[in-house]
């Protein structure tokens, strides 16, 4: 029996624990506080849909940007089981980061040792980007899990002594299914995932095992079956139908600095992450140096398709969460290699006690940056949960129900966006686009609510514009409306007849 490898093993599965412990904790703080924001009603709206729409793609929320059916299957499965509550449709995204900080911690401890990966799980855990979108019903919580879980597998298949199974290679060609059901943005992910396969092969000399040629067999073919599902959907969005959303036009993206500054510092806009990943060529082999390389390098290679094509929906940091993985990895390899080298070196001048000098010496050499960065957590964090309901349309709604008498209508603009959020939280009043409210003030109403938000473009604006005008030729004035929250995001508006 190998005690010290039990022993070991003990060790990061209870830092792996403890990391997923804190991300669940702090995913759901205010997690029912917040209203559902704009693109996570869409999620709600899309989960709604027909299996048969699920699949094909069809019929998304604002002309969709025709996401693969995976994460809507998931949020209509939970869905059935415990409704449409803030909750219940954020539940998955939250558990999924509490699972992606406890794979992180066991990756980085198999990769760099027990410190780093306390340092990635711990990073992870706490860090106010990833706890953002933990607390948002859509895709990019789950497909960064799947990014970890793909290298946790590959790390196992390829750096362990002892022989992989072929389920192994079933379920890396599962996992890597699972990411192109998910997004579209898993593919560059994974495309560097996979071309990162024969350079460890090439690279790894002895430290590498070699499946075989069926294995990897295995491995494609299990992805390309589960994989299969997706083709007619893909070809009638991406062959036939442009793309959607994401089509896209030659040239970078007009944000390609603040994403590549967003990438590195995990948001943080501060020079402490770079600074400790940088401490991970600190350790002690060339072997070890290569990998941190590597994995900076995985990070920022799936953001060249940025760089060289510009999709027509904005661009950001979000849709690469699969890249925060290995940074969070690397930032925890530099922690891990402070104590290493502090160890070291604590070794030739102390001798005996070497283990703890060099325990305090790597203590106080990370202290600045660590308490730097724990403080723009903190702040990080504190201002998340204080803005989360920064679109309170769940408010909105019961406001507008409050209000409302029989015959009331509501017009919204822009009709393609704001409908989704009232669909949602259902009014039961009639709604309408900007294009038909003079028919429907023809029918004498009530009343008229007026909803506007993301007033952003000149023709919403023009369009507000000629809603009030509408409005008040058919001889309606402003009426008082009692219980709509302070804020920026949503007007809403009551008219009465003079």
């Amino acid at each position: 029996m190998n005690v010290d490898g039990d022993a070991r093993r003990r060790v990061v599965l209870l830092i792996a624990l403890t990391c997923a412990v804190i991300a669940l904790l702090l995913g759901a703080v205010g997690l029912a506080d917040a209203s559902l924001w704009l693109d996570e009603t869409f999620s709600v709206f899309d989960a709604r849909r027909s299996l048969g729409d699920i699949f094909a793609m069809r019929g998304e929320a604002y002309g969709g940007a025709h996401h693969p059916p995976g994460y809507f299957l998931l949020l209509k499965g939970t869905i059935a089981v415990c409704g449409t509550s803030e909750v219940c449709v954020r539940g998955p995204s939250v558990l999924a980061n509490a699972g992606l900080a406890f794979v992180l911690a066991v990756l980085g401890a198999r990769l760099f040792g027990v410190l780093a990966g306390a340092g990635a799980g711990i990073v992870w855990a706490t860090t106010p980007y990833a706890i953002k979108y933990a607390q948002q019903a859509r895709h990019y919580t789950l497909l960064a899990l799947v990014a970890g879980v793909a290298m946790l597998l590959l790390v196992r298949v390829l750096g362990d002594r002892r022989a992989a199974r072929d389920r192994m290679f079933v379920a890396l060609g599962l996992v890597f299914a699972c990411g192109l059901w998910l997004h579209l943005f898993a593919l560059p992910f994974l495309g560097m995932l996979a071309v990162a396969v024969p350079v460890v092969l090439w690279l790894g000399g002895a430290h590498v095992v070699r499946p075989t040629r069926r294995q990897w067999a295995i491995a494609i073919g299990t992805g390309a079956v589960a994989s299969v599902p997706l083709v007619p959907g893909m070809w009638r969005v991406w062959i036939t139908g442009g793309g959607g959303q994401l089509a896209s036009k030659a040239g970078p993206v007009e944000n390609a600095r603040e994403l590549l500054v967003d990438l590195v510092t995990f948001g943080l806009d501060t020079p402490w992450v770079p600074i400790v990943i940088a401490c991970a060529l600190l350790v002690p082999t060339w072997r070890g140096r290569g990998l941190v390389l590597g994995l900076v390098v995985l990070s920022i290679a799936p953001l060249g398709v940025v760089f060289v094509r510009n999709p027509e929906h904005f661009v950001t940091l979000r849709y690469f969460m699969p890249s925060l993985v290995p940074v969070a990895l690397a930032f925890g390899a530099g922690v891990g290699a402070v104590h290493g080298r502090a160890t070291s070196l604590a070794q030739k001048w102390v001798g005996a006690r070497a283990g703890v000098v060099g325990a305090v010496g790597a203590a106080i050499v990370l202290a600045w940056p660590v308490i730097a960065i724990a403080r723009l957590h903190d702040t990080g964090l504190r201002k998340q949960w204080a803005t989360a309901g920064f679109e309170p349309w769940r408010d909105v709604a019961a406001a507008i129900r409050a209000a409302a008498q029989s015959g009331d209508i509501m017009v919204l603009v822009p009709h393609e966006l704001v409908l989704y959020p009232l669909l949602v939280y259902e009014l039961g009043i009639p709604l309408h686009a900007e294009a038909e409210l003079a028919d429907a003030l023809a029918t004498a109403p009530t009343g008229v609510f007026v909803v506007t938000s993301h007033i952003d473009r000149k023709e919403r604006s023009n369009a507000r514009r000629d809603v009030m005008r509408t409005i008040s030729g058919a001889r309606y004035v402003r009426a008082p409306l009692q219980g709509v929250p302070e804020q920026r995001a949503i007007e809403v508006l009551l008219y009465r007849p003079r």
